[in-house]
């Protein structure tokens, strides 16, 4: 009888144990995500990474509050295939989207190879970001630009606000096409606080500055008109462009505060790739936009959490766009979707205060050709391609970029010592990329070229390999 009693209060203690383990888990509060993703902002172009002339007195202000990523890498040098990456979760391998539009672009005698065809369209059965959170109960926007195909309500999102109407950075009654995403961005926060819903958001504002046009509000232009500029930053219209940023992450941040949200919401601040060489610099980054150097994918990044990521912190270990998918899954205790591949890893580690994700290497492949443009030609490998096919891994302190005209079409690995299609850096000593190690650190070259090449072959990434009937030998550029 004794047995009896014990074992009906085992399984009454069992019960109400499972029951007060759903209790906890139905009160989890799970966190509002609010990524602030702004377009063709170099690593160089606010306050916080050191620039004198462009003024971000808010971002700076939450970054300081927050933690700055000082080694934070878009998946490329141009707008789509970043995207595309950062929404999917995996590199551009898998998803088709390597780069913007064509992949043929320049002049056709140039190119000695055929590029691989590009998609402008992230497929439908790729599980993007905003998909994934939706068990866990997030509303999500998509406010800007989207630029991946489809639409965003397609991909998961619950409302997807373009930019409409405007031409270049202003509609036909003078409104500003950053303060305009802005409003929406607010009216989108204030109608899904989850205080009156009951359900946590997910908010990808998505900006359209500080792209080309280069186009700002008069005010501002004539503010920085009559500041003195640096010798890397001096254009008064695209400094005036990045204030306007800067205001829009304020009222996003205003907003926040004013509805008691922000000790419960993750705040990110990222670019799509490195900035427009015409107009500013990223020194002592080599290069910028659509190029595979440092100022071409390194971004500027930081995340701020009050209460749970510690105030004026510095992360220096490398992260990429890829990583935010696993992060906001971990953040909002959902599985990844079954049979999906995802190829991050989450930094929620990093954001608690560890100094490593102890992650082997990351990996950048661009099988198409984007021309050259003034500003951005000392800075190139050559004057006619900011980039021509290349692959690239950085692994600790070393990076290694693999140029596929030369790796096909003169000997390969055979070759190395004369076709130059392998450039190797230590970024610790040079993060100017300026010393070419491939002939001196040669155990290093082979040690990443290996690793690249056997990552190629497990995504299966795509590599031209068809010389271009069109090319002409002109001597130039080469």
């Amino acid at each position: 009888m004794e047995s009896f009693h014990k074992l009906i209060l085992f399984l009454f203690l069992s019960i109400a144990g499972i029951f007060s383990c759903n209790q906890v888990k139905e009160k989890r509060v799970k966190p509002n995500i609010v990524f602030i993703f702004i377009d063709d902002m170099g690593w160089k172009d606010v306050g916080f990474m050191g620039s004198e002339y462009y003024e971000t007195p808010h971002i700076d202000q939450l970054a300081k509050k927050g933690m700055v990523f000082t080694q934070a890498y878009a998946n490329a040098a141009n707008c789509a295939p970043t995207r595309a990456c950062l929404l999917s979760g995996q590199y551009s391998a898998r998803h088709g989207v390597n780069t913007v539009a064509r992949p043929d672009r320049g002049d056709p005698e140039d190119r000695r190879l055929i590029p691989i065809p590009n998609s402008r369209t992230v497929p439908l059965e790729h599980v993007m970001i905003s998909e994934a959170l939706k068990p866990a109960g997030y509303r999500s926007a998509a406010i800007g630009k989207w630029n991946v195909g489809n639409s965003p309500e397609k991909q998961g999102f619950d409302l997807g606000i373009p930019g409409s109407g405007f031409q270049g950075h202003f509609n036909e009654e003078g409104e500003y096409l950053t303060d305009h995403l802005t409003e929406k961005a607010v009216k989108f926060i204030k109608e899904n606080n989850p205080q009156k819903t009951g359900n946590p958001f997910f908010l990808y504002l998505a900006h359209y500055a500080v792209h080309t046009p280069i186009q700002a509000k008069d005010s501002l232009v004539q503010k920085y008109q009559e500041k003195q500029g640096t010798p890397y930053h001096n254009n008064s219209t695209y400094a005036a462009m990045i204030e306007s940023v800067d205001q829009s992450v304020a009222k996003i941040n205003g907003i926040l505060e004013e509805l008691g949200l922000v000790e419960n919401t993750l705040l990110v601040f990222f670019s799509d790739n490195g900035g427009h060489g015409t107009y500013t610099s990223q020194k002592p980054l080599r290069g910028g936009k659509g190029m595979f150097y440092e100022g071409g994918i390194r971004e500027p990044m930081f995340a701020y959490w009050p209460g749970k990521i510690k105030a004026g912190t510095v992360c220096q270990e490398p992260v990429i766009g890829i990583d935010f998918y696993p992060t906001f899954l971990e953040l909002s205790g959902v599985e990844k979707p079954i049979g999906y591949v995802l190829d991050g890893r989450s930094i929620v580690p990093l954001l608690n205060g560890e100094k490593t994700l102890n992650r082997e290497a990351l990996f950048w492949h661009f099988p198409a050709y984007l021309q050259s443009y003034e500003g951005m030609k000392k800075e190139s490998r050559d004057t006619l391609f900011r980039s021509r096919p290349v692959s690239v891994i950085r692994k600790g302190d070393w990076k290694l970029l693999q140029f596929h005209e030369e790796w096909v079409l003169d000997g390969g690995r055979e070759n190395l010592m004369e076709n130059n299609a392998v450039e190797l850096y230590n970024l610790a000593t040079d993060i100017g990329e300026t010393k070419n190690l491939s002939a001196v650190e040669t155990d290093k070259r082979d040690e990443l070229l290996d690793d690249l090449i056997n990552w190629q072959e497990e995504i299966d990434a795509p590599i031209p390999s068809e010389a271009n009937p069109k090319y002409v030998a002109k001597g130039k550029g080469k």
